[in-house]
């Protein structure tokens, strides 16, 4: 069996979530395969951070079903989540500004601290640029360097779900390689992806498989070499 296939997808069914009466997201119905990149494409506004809540559990579901692998998880909260498999790098990282990178990654991974040191020595190992930032405090590294350290600090439990949404903004365009090189890479090790994001020629270069949100509403879901290059996706992504 491959390290793909043990671990757990993603799965929505007929998701939406409300706010004062008001539908913010769906219907919503979506999969991530473990082993693989879906990117989820829209305008400001599509719900692309809004079903990011929706999953890791911090916006409350109003209709629909979320699932983890086999276990129905709408209803869990958050940290009951994180715990069986949900790692999730926000938009705008939200880091700690006063924590070093070795504390914000000792926060966040599970075990004894001989089991923290080893996670920490795996994150700093597969996000080289962190290591030599290792005692930094996250208020002085770069915006590069930060979004970094939210992925490491998201995967560091190894979740079989990985959510990160718009892990890009605000980047310098190497350094959104870099980015999207480590989504890629995370999918490659094993994980489910979801990666919600505005730009669009770098996600499509990662991503298996690709949504387009439009004011809340799934109005896409193709596979990227379908995708790409058809004028369909393009009307549908110039509509969202």
């Amino acid at each position: 069996m491959t390290e793909a296939a043990s671990r757990d997808g993603l799965t929505l069914e007929d998701v939406e979530v409300r706010v004062a009466g008001a539908t913010l997201l769906g219907p919503v119905s979506l999969s991530v395969e473990p082993g693989t990149v879906v990117a989820v494409l829209g305008a400001n506004g599509a719900g692309k951070s809004t079903l990011m809540h929706a999953i890791v559990g911090t916006a409350a579901v109003a209709r629909g079903r979320i699932w983890l692998g086999p276990a129905e998880i709408s209803d869990w909260p958050v940290e009951h989540r994180a715990r069986h498999g949900i790692g999730w790098s926000p938009e705008g990282r939200r880091l700690f500004p006063g924590l070093t990178v070795e504390e914000t990654l000792d926060v966040a991974a599970p075990g004894n601290k001989g089991e923290r040191a080893r996670r920490i020595d795996a994150m700093l190992e597969r996000f080289p640029v962190l290591a030599e930032k290792r005692h930094e405090t996250a208020w002085r590294l770069s915006g590069g360097q930060q979004q970094m350290l939210a992925i490491a600090r998201a995967v560091i439990a190894d979740p079989s779900v990985v959510l990160l949404d718009e892990p890009s903004l605000g980047l310098a365009p190497v350094v959104r390689d870099q980015v999207f090189a480590a989504a890629r890479g995370l999918a490659d090790a094993g994980a489910a992806v979801l990666l919600a994001e505005q730009d669009t020629a770098r996600a499509l270069a990662v991503a298996d498989r690709v949504v387009v949100l439009a004011r809340g509403r799934l109005v896409l879901d193709w596979p990227t070499q379908v995708a790409v290059g058809n004028p369909d996706f393009e009307q549908a992504l110039m509509g969202a």
